[in-house]
């Protein structure tokens, strides 16, 4: 088998193809207080933006759109109350044009990204050099970022009417947005942002899910299905007892799968042997030292041989990882997305 481009490969595993090695990716943009250590331990200083730092340490390159409406509230006088006060200031929150609210994480920091930014991702993902995700806001965090934590906790009883329409808008934003993107470049992934569950497991029930959310979710899977894109969703915490509520609204897998929180990718894989996986490597045992990084790539090797697995850091690595580590840390990782191909 020949060497495939960053793009062929990304795609056919994802897809449960055959590939030359597993892709190589730090999922997520790379934490501002991990880079500002690896800088004092010798990292180039003017390296901030995702893309150049994966290429600096040899990385299959991922470029990240997120689309956000609007951004978190700064302080409690600035969230939403009531289904008059959102109606109020509905405008605000969903701009005409959706591209006006297409952000990357560059070292921390949001920045937009402009028609030239899109165009060089373009180009790098038609080359084949790069792979392009949109990262959509999920009808559990969007409406948290307008009510705050704990008044969205009590809306789906207290606020259903104004948690609905919410979702409606947003859904309606998210479609717009996708038209939008696409006449643009077309995404080789969706990932939905949603963080509704902890170690425990979700933070809502399956009838609220099915409720206030899993409508949107369909309309939004449908959507990205009419351009062949596929759907994940990215959730901290423990998503083993509702994924199944995701994978009948059209997601296909899940992202960042944290081990501490109790995520087991094995157990899940044999619940839903076509599930997709993103992340899942524990990032807890990176300071440890090789042996620890390597009886983990252990363990997570039988799904890597699985195909439809893409392995990553469950989250962003720690600032409490050295430079030295997560160099260690690349080679077993090459070392087994090439061994797990081989299988």
């Amino acid at each position: 088998m020949g060497e495939m481009t960053t793009r062929e490969r990304f795609r056919r595993t994802l897809n449960f193809q055959p590939v030359d090695r597993l892709p190589t990716y730090e999922w997520v943009s790379y934490w501002d207080k991990t880079l500002e250590r690896w800088k004092s331990e010798g990292l180039p200083q003017h390296l901030w933006e995702h893309g150049d730092v994966a290429r600096y340490f040899g990385l299959d390159v991922v470029n990240m759109m997120w689309v956000s409406p609007r951004m978190m509230m700064a302080d409690e006088e600035e969230y939403v109350h009531d289904i008059v006060s959102y109606e109020k200031r509905k405008k605000q929150f969903y701009p005409q044009d959706p591209l006006e609210s297409v952000w990357q994480i560059a070292g921390g920091r949001w920045e937009p990204v402009t028609k030239a930014t899109a165009t060089r991702w373009a180009e790098q993902q038609a080359a084949g050099d790069a792979v392009i995700l949109m990262c959509l806001e999920g009808y559990f965090w969007y409406p948290r970022t307008l009510l705050g934590i704990e008044r969205h906790l009590f809306s789906f009883y207290d606020l259903p009417d104004l948690l609905r329409q919410i979702n409606i808008d947003l859904a309606k934003f998210n479609l717009r947005a996708i038209e939008r993107i696409t006449e643009m470049v077309t995404p080789d992934l969706a990932v939905v942002a949603e963080d509704m569950s902890y170690n425990h497991g979700p933070m809502l029930s399956k009838q609220h899910f099915d409720q206030f959310m899993a409508p949107y979710y369909r309309q939004t899977t449908a959507k990205l299905k009419e351009y062949d894109i596929l759907c994940m969703v990215d959730s901290d915490g423990n998503i083993m007892s509702c994924a199944s509520w995701f994978l009948d609204a059209g997601v296909v897998g899940f992202e960042p799968l944290e081990r501490q929180a109790g995520v087991d990718i094995v157990e899940l894989r044999q619940r839903y042997p076509d599930i997709r996986i993103i992340g899942a490597y524990d990032k807890m045992v990176m300071p440890k030292g090789e042996a620890a990084m390597r009886a983990e790539f252990e363990r997570i090797l039988p799904v890597m041989r699985q195909g439809g697995y893409i392995p990553s850091v469950d989250h962003q690595t720690p600032p409490g990882v050295s430079l030295d580590n997560y160099r260690i840390y690349l080679r077993l990782l090459r070392e087994y997305c090439a061994q797990a191909a081989r299988s």
